[in-house]
């Protein structure tokens, strides 16, 4: 039996690294070395994968990834199991399913796809929720699928009609099964961005990993102004605020944004979440924020938070001795 292979965009979401710093990775520090398919996409092993979740585990622990590119997998779990400050994420990796199991699903929604059948597309997503669960569901089947979809447009295989097709389903399925949900959750999340934001998948991606971590997210949408951020946060009680920057982002802007927050909203604790935290950690540490590099750290974090908010210190009144 020939040896499973996976496309980069399944090791992205697996790994928490974009593509971009997967192929760094490969081209400077020879971590990787993946095959090629007939048509010279990359093409990578289990063992692959297992290397480059172990090599973002140590990484976020806050080694240099020129020191331990080359080092083999039995001595990256040695160094882990060592290294106190590594990240480590245990449950979210031990209950992720089968790369096997989602690749069934994601070559029956390309075939949907082709044929713009909104039905059969449905269906399939149906299925893959019950058994991925909503998470996994977008991080390792709608986000893979939609940067396929994406590829076969450039290469003129489908159409932009397609592409905005499944986009749509995939939200509408998303919006209609959250709504759904059963989950009791006493703590609330604010989720904004003050800049704009085309990517409403992605903004919902965060809002079901909260839900999932038993934060109640609620979410405002993009370039909200600091006032309005705080009227949302005071209206909806929440206990945390997340805060979504991207690359895109106007970095001469935000700055000054960031801190109109924090001057209004000075107790609770602020967390930055993006993909480009580097271009804001000097205001990310003058405000006193927590920078979130990816998913893996936003769930630490909320299962960190979570904890305090549940168990805030209760003052009770000391009563008067009385005389005996």
């Amino acid at each position: 039996m020939s040896e499973t292979k996976h496309p980069i965009q399944i090791v992205s979401r697996r790994t928490g690294l974009s593509a971009d710093v997967i192929r760094a990775w490969e081209r400077r520090y020879k971590a990787v070395k993946p095959s090629r398919s007939a048509n010279g996409r990359r093409l990578y092993s289990d063992n692959d994968v297992k290397k480059l979740m172990l090599l973002q585990r140590i990484i976020s622990g806050g080694r240099r990834i020129g020191d331990i590119a080359k080092l083999n997998i039995k001595n990256l779990e040695s160094l882990i199991e060592s290294d106190e400050s590594a990240t480590v994420v245990k449950t979210s990796l031990a209950n992720r399913p089968s790369t096997g199991s989602v690749m069934e699903h994601f070559d029956g929604c390309t075939e949907a796809i082709g044929e713009l059948d909104a039905n059969k597309l449905i269906s399939l997503f149906e299925i893959a929720y019950q058994e991925l669960g909503p998470v996994f569901l977008l991080e390792d089947l709608f986000a893979p699928l939609i940067q396929h979809v994406r590829d076969e447009c450039k290469l003129g295989t489908f159409r932009q009609a397609q592409e905005k097709f499944v986009v749509e389903l995939m939200q509408s399925f998303l919006l209609i099964n959250s709504s759904k949900s059963k989950k009791l959750a006493h703590s609330k999340i604010l989720i904004i961005s003050p800049i704009s934001h085309n990517d409403n998948l992605s903004m919902l991606r965060l809002c079901l990993v909260c839900e999932d971590s038993d934060w109640m997210p609620i979410y405002i949408g993009t370039s909200i102004s600091a006032d309005e951020i705080l009227f949302s946060y005071e209206q909806g009680r929440c206990d945390l605020l997340l805060i979504v920057v991207d690359s895109h982002g106007d970095q001469q802007f935000l700055p000054n944004e960031l801190r109109k927050i924090r001057s209004l909203i000075k107790d609770d604790e602020i967390l930055i979440f993006g993909d480009s935290l580097l271009s804001y950690q000097d205001v990310i540490k003058e405000t006193g924020s927590t920078p979130i590099n990816n998913i893996g750290e936003l769930r630490l974090t909320l299962d960190r938070l979570k904890v305090l908010t549940e168990f805030k210190p209760v003052i009770l009144h000391a009563q008067p001795e009385q005389n005996s």
